[in-house]
């Protein structure tokens, strides 16, 4: 630590000695398996797009973490719109004669 103390120089005390954040811990939203629950029950959303959010958050490799993932999504859209475009027929012309 002395190493990184000599490189920021006078500047230290005041950079490595921060200890207190504008956000306290308490209002922080950590994520979890009801995190839906917790979050979004009060909000002026309808059961059925809560429904559908817990179930997102509930399904894929990050289950019951309160974690959501959709860059597997992003790359199947990618993937679909793709194979798609291979099976757009291209027209040849002719020359008549």
């Amino acid at each position: 630590m002395s190493k990184v103390s000599e490189l920021l120089g006078d500047k230290a005390e005041y950079l490595l000695g921060f200890n207190t954040p504008k956000i306290s811990k308490e209002r922080l939203h950590l994520p979890g398996p009801d995190f839906v629950d917790r979050i979004f029950i009060n909000s002026d959303r309808n059961n059925r797009v809560l429904g559908n959010l817990a179930w997102m958050y509930q399904h894929g490799r990050l289950a019951g973490t309160g974690y959501l993932s959709i860059l597997r999504s992003i790359r199947a859209l990618s993937t679909r719109r793709a194979r798609h475009s291979r099976r757009i027929p291209t027209t040849s012309i002719r020359k008549i004669s």
